[in-house]
């Protein structure tokens, strides 16, 4: 299984430790082992097969839709618009990736706390990483404009951010993750239709979340 490259850097000290710990405590260093294999699987980045249309808007990471709302948008869209809510436990894949073929206009991080991610409150006073992307099929137009915004949870303590701006994305690339419990909100234009539902699960690069107007 492949895991994200950073991973390593906890699973390879957990496993020296369990080695050594192995000759003067075997209960001790079966633990370290069960917690590398549980690091090992939380830092897991699957292969996904990406589905094609130049419409589509993919999810940008694994979980459960825990809203669908409209809401005001003023940092990239400046408009009313709908967002769709991911929230992501500690089993789920926590590598996010573009939704949506395109060019990364504006990037923005955001300091803040570390509540529950699933909570409303979450949405704007947490840790964030904003990830403005421009359709490349349709520049300037904001009706083709997307805002993903990774944020932080109560035990998430790291955004990783893996693009920077002006990238040209494609769809289902990998942009970033959150480590250990997190979520993913998606700022979308009115126009665009939702496909998908709260309590719905979806798996990012891959749950088709919504479409743009033909």
């Amino acid at each position: 299984m492949k895991i994200v490259k950073d991973g390593w850097k906890f699973v390879i000290p957990l496993l020296i430790l369990a080695v050594i710990l192995f000759f003067f405590w075997k209960i001790g260093s079966l633990f370290l082992l069960g917690l590398a294999a549980l690091t090992f699987f939380f830092f897991r980045d699957p292969e996904r097969k990406v589905p094609e249309g130049e419409d589509l808007i993919l999810s940008p990471a694994d979980g459960k839709v825990i809203d669908i709302s409209e809401v005001g948008e003023e940092n990239f869209l400046h408009s009313r618009v709908k967002v769709v809510r991911i929230f992501m436990s500690v089993f789920n894949v926590h590598v996010q990736r573009s939704p949506v073929k395109g060019k990364v206009e504006w990037i923005k991080y955001k300091p803040g706390k570390f509540m529950a991610a699933y909570t409303e409150e979450a949405s704007g006073g947490n840790e964030s990483n904003l990830i403005g992307i421009q359709k490349s099929n349709k520049p300037n137009s904001n009706i083709q404009r997307i805002l993903v915004k990774q944020i932080a949870g109560r035990v998430a303590r790291r955004i990783c951010c893996w693009c920077k701006e002006g990238d040209n994305l494609v769809a289902g690339q990998r942009i970033g993750m959150i480590r250990f419990g997190s979520r993913a909100d998606v700022y979308l234009p009115q126009e665009v239709e939702i496909k998908v539902k709260k309590g719905d699960r979806v798996v990012g690069g891959k749950t088709l979340l919504g479409k743009f107007p033909s």
